[in-house]
């Protein structure tokens, strides 16, 4: 979420040394269970729209002499319990070989079918993806799932790294934190969290071979080699980091998938406030792997932001963000967020101009309050997001907040307009009512909601 471009709540698992031998073999494990119980409430013109759907399925069903369908009515409020357990290993071999692993379980209830397919630890209340899909093979899945509950685990690290004269060498699933925005990242497609994510502490790993080059104290090239099984969709990236003038800067270009995306950050202090953008070009290859190629979908994403700290316990920022992919037309917005690149996790948000501001107070050493608010800039509307964070020991954390969207909600007479024929005949008031579902506004469509984090590390 856009808190925690100010407290960072990042804490590695406390690791514990089981093996320390005199030849420079090391092995540390560590350990961390979490649990988030998220409440809303559902906006009343979503519940009211849920139902004239209904109505209206029941009614094409009627006419159409079919069965009846069985339809899922939003509930009025809910809640979501998510409950994970994560076991990391790294082995080290002197300074020359390094082996990861880190696997986890993941229990989800709902208090409803309707919201069982919510990531609750990932996202806000509702969910939004769980992160960008760059694996070979997934190594993960359901174990156990009924209406409201569902048993998932992941092996989602299990990589070898290998020291050589001039870098390093990684092989398997990983994960890297490119870019230099706070809350959007327009050049990480592969890894990246959605501006509403509770918890940021642990990135989705990907399957790559990645290959590290240091060309000198503060400069570095880095290059991936993306596999997938269908070999149009391989993929690679090369990207240049260096430092000028006291400015870190890179510059990368890569294939993920069917898009090639040029990418660019930039990073530094102008006095005392600390400057950054970030930018990436991402044009599709129509037609890859099926004939000629053309250029398809072409737009361009970037970030600029900056962060200032009165004093040691204040901290402020403000990031504006420019999605070419979304749009200032809020009839689109669920066009948008239905379409394959929000679904993969690749953009977050539906709206072309969107900005993050964020406060954080030190209350105490073992205290911090957040105040942090996402606002579409052209609806307009926000998601404001107050928190609190309390460290109850060293190895036990815990986060509150709460979610309060504002802006005009969804028209809770969209679907009560159409009849069976529209729908039947696929005429024009239907076809713009299921493109434009309602939505006024993209924050004021969000649930009112909390949420209440506690996480326990164990060596």
């Amino acid at each position: 979420m856009a808190l925690a471009l100010l407290v960072l709540w990042a804490n590695d698992a406390v690791a514990k040394e089981l093996v320390h031998t005199d030849s420079g073999v090391v092995l540390e494990t560590s350990t961390f269970y979490k649990t988030l119980l998220s409440a809303f409430v559902v906006q009343p013109e979503t519940v009211t729209s849920t139902r004239d759907l209904a109505r209206l399925l029941r009614e094409v069903a009627t006419v159409a002499g079919a069965p009846l369908p069985e339809a899922s009515l939003f509930p009025a409020a809910g809640a979501i319990n998510g409950h994970i357990g994560r076991l990391s290993a790294r082995l080290r071999v002197k300074e020359w070989v390094e082996v990861e692993v880190a696997w986890q379980l993941a229990l989800s209830l709902a208090s409803d079918p309707v919201f069982s397919s919510a990531n609750t630890l990932g996202t806000t209340v509702g969910g939004i993806g769980q992160g960008a899909q760059r694996r070979l093979f997934e190594l993960s899945g359901t174990l156990a799932s009924g209406a409201s509950a569902r048993l998932d685990h992941n092996l989602d690290r299990l990589a070898v790294k290998i020291a050589l004269p001039f870098g390093d060498l990684i092989v398997g699933r990983q994960v890297l934190s490119w870019g230099t925005g706070r809350i959007w990242n327009p050049t990480d497609v592969l890894s990246p969290f959605p501006p509403t994510a509770i918890d940021r502490e642990v990135r989705r790993g990907f399957d790559a071979v990645r290959l590290l080059v240091a060309i000198g104290d503060v400069t570095q090239l880095d290059l991936l080699y993306l596999p997938q099984l269908v070999p149009a969709e391989m993929g690679a990236v090369a990207r240049f980091r260096t430092n000028t003038g006291d400015w870190d800067w890179s510059l990368s270009f890569g294939k993920y998938v069917r898009d090639l995306v040029i990418g660019a950050d930039l990073a530094g202090d102008l006095g005392p406030v600390s400057i950054h953008a970030e930018g990436a070009y991402t044009i599709e290859l129509a037609g890859l792997g099926a004939g000629a190629v053309n250029v398809g979908e072409h737009f361009f994403r970037g970030v600029v932001g900056a962060e200032v700290k009165p004093s040691e316990k204040l901290m402020l920022a403000l990031e504006y963000s420019y999605n070419g992919y979304g749009t200032t037309d809020a009839a689109r917005y669920a066009t948008v967020l239905a379409s394959a690149r929000v679904v993969r996790g690749e953009i977050f948000g539906a709206g072309a101009h969107q900005a993050a501001l964020a406060m954080s107070v030190l209350a105490h050493d073992l205290l911090s309050l957040q105040l942090a608010m996402l606002v579409n800039l052209t609806d307009p509307s926000m998601l404001f997001i107050p928190s609190l964070e309390f460290s109850l020991t060293q190895t036990v954390l815990m986060r509150a907040g709460a979610y309060v969207p504002l802006g005009r909600g969804p028209d809770p007479f969209v679907f009560r307009r159409l009849r069976a024929n529209d729908v039947l005949s696929g005429s024009d008031a239907y076809r713009q009512t299921t493109a434009s579902r309602g939505l006024q506004s993209e924050y004021g469509s969000a649930s009112f909601g909390a949420f209440l984090q506690v996480g326990v590390y164990l060596p």
